[in-house]
């Protein structure tokens, strides 16, 4: 008895390939076009203080990517280089009511601001990440599907 696969299992391992790969390709294009189109309907731009696409509009991981460090650098200062958990535990220093609490909570506001909008732009690198992981995987099922087809015959 012999172990080796008929050649129609190979061809139609190789169209399921080539099929899931179809799938995979299009929904990862899928994916790329939606987080595509969702940072631009946000209208962002890069700042100008940024180290790359100053100006560039935020649509796509690049942009985005700078964009959350622009964010970043800019709330650093704008809390004197606190962080949030320096604020924290300067708040629990300070008078009640005083202007330097209220002046830390202005910061720690600040930060917590830029965190929330930091995390969504890395959200989004990491939609675009996967999505090319999907594009990629179902490119590469189709190939293999392809020579599996080729070779069934």
């Amino acid at each position: 008895m012999s172990t080796r696969p008929d050649l129609s299992s190979v061809r139609r391992a190789g169209g399921y390939a080539v099929a899931a790969g179809t799938l995979f390709a299009a929904v990862g294009a899928a994916a790329w076009a939606t987080v595509t189109s969702q940072l631009r309907a946000e209208k962002i731009s890069v700042p100008p203080n940024a180290p790359a696409l100053a100006g560039a509009p935020v649509q796509g991981p690049v942009s985005a990517y700078i964009e959350a460090q622009v964010i970043k650098g800019n709330a650093e200062r704008g809390a004197g280089g606190r962080t949030y958990a320096d604020i924290s535990a300067a708040l629990q220093k300070v008078e009640k009511g005083s202007q330097e609490e209220a002046d830390l909570r202005k910061q720690s506001a600040a930060l917590s601001t830029a965190s929330a909008l930091r995390t969504s732009l890395f959200t989004s690198v990491l939609a675009y990440g996967v999505a090319a992981f999907a594009a990629g995987m179902g490119a590469l099922l189709v190939v293999v599907g392809g020579q599996l087809r080729r070779a069934g015959r």
